[in-house]
C-alpha cells in the first residue's frame, strides 16, 4: 500500500508517495520551499521527481531537489519548453473571477524563472510508476497546461495537479492554455470515480464530494 504525505508548500502543495520499493515526489512548490520540501523526503528513497506541469509553483525547485535526492525529473512531453527553456506560456480564464486569477497568474509566471532542467522522464498516459517504487501510473490531463499530468494509484487516490482545485468545493481549473482541453479533463476525473482527489491547491477529498 502506497503511502501518503502531504506537504503544504504556502498555497499548494507537494506530494511524497512511499511504497515498498521507493518513493515519488510530486511537485516541488516555489523554490523558497525547497528546504522543507527536501526535509519532508528525509529517509525516503526518492526515484523521480514527478512535475504535474511546468508552472514555477510546481516545479521552481525540481534542478534544486533532484540533484540533492539523486533522482530523475518527468513531465509531460509539451511541458518541456516551460521546464527546460523557460519559455512562459499565457493563460486565460472566463467569467470575472477567471480573468481576475489568469491575470495574476500571469504576473507570477513572467516575474518567476524557473532553473532548467532536462527531464530523464518523459511521462505519457498510462505509463507505470512501478519501477519507481510506487504501484499506480500516469494519467493525461492536458488543458491547465498543454502537457499536465497526474498520477492514478491502485488505491483509487488520484493526483490532478492544477487541473482541478479545492477552494471552498472541487471545480475545474479557473485559468487554463486550452479551455475544451481543461472541461474534457475534469469530466474524465470524474469518471475515474478516485476514492480521493489530491489538488494542486486546496484540501485532498473523498470521491463523495467531487460532485
Amino acid at each position: 500500500m502506497t503511502q501518503i504525505k502531504v506537504i503544504s508548500c504556502g498555497h499548494g502543495n507537494a506530494y511524497l508517495l512511499c511504497g515498498p520499493d521507493g518513493a515519488i515526489l510530486i511537485d516541488t512548490g516555489m523554490g523558497k520551499e525547497r528546504e522543507k520540501v527536501l526535509n519532508a523526503c528525509g529517509g525516503t528513497a526518492v526515484k523521480l521527481l514527478l512535475l504535474t506541469h511546468g508552472h514555477c509553483d510546481h516545479c521552481q525547485s525540481a534542478r534544486w531537489l533532484a540533484e540533492r535526492l539523486g533522482c530523475p525529473v518527468g513531465i509531460g512531453e509539451a511541458d518541456i519548453p516551460l521546464l527546460q527553456a523557460g519559455e512562459k506560456r499565457p493563460v486565460q480564464g472566463s467569467g470575472l473571477w477567471g480573468r481576475v486569477y489568469a491575470a495574476a497568474s500571469n504576473r507570477v509566471i513572467q516575474r518567476e524563472t524557473i532553473p532548467p532542467v532536462k527531464p530523464e522522464v518523459i511521462l505519457k498516459e498510462g505509463m507505470s510508476l512501478a519501477p519507481f517504487g510506487v504501484e499506480g501510473e500516469t494519467v493525461a490531463l492536458p488543458g491547465h497546461t498543454k502537457g499536465s499530468m497526474g498520477v492514478w494509484l491502485e488505491s483509487g487516490a488520484l493526483f490532478v495537479g492544477d487541473a482541478m482545485q479545492n477552494f471552498g468545493r472541487p471545480s475545474a481549473a479557473w485559468c487554463y492554455e486550452d479551455c475544451g482541453a481543461m472541461e474534457e479533463s475534469a469530466v474524465k476525473i470524474r469518471r475515474m470515480n478516485p476514492a480521493a482527489l489530491y489538488f494542486g491547491h486546496g484540501k485532498p477529498v473523498l470521491s463523495k464530494r467531487i460532485g
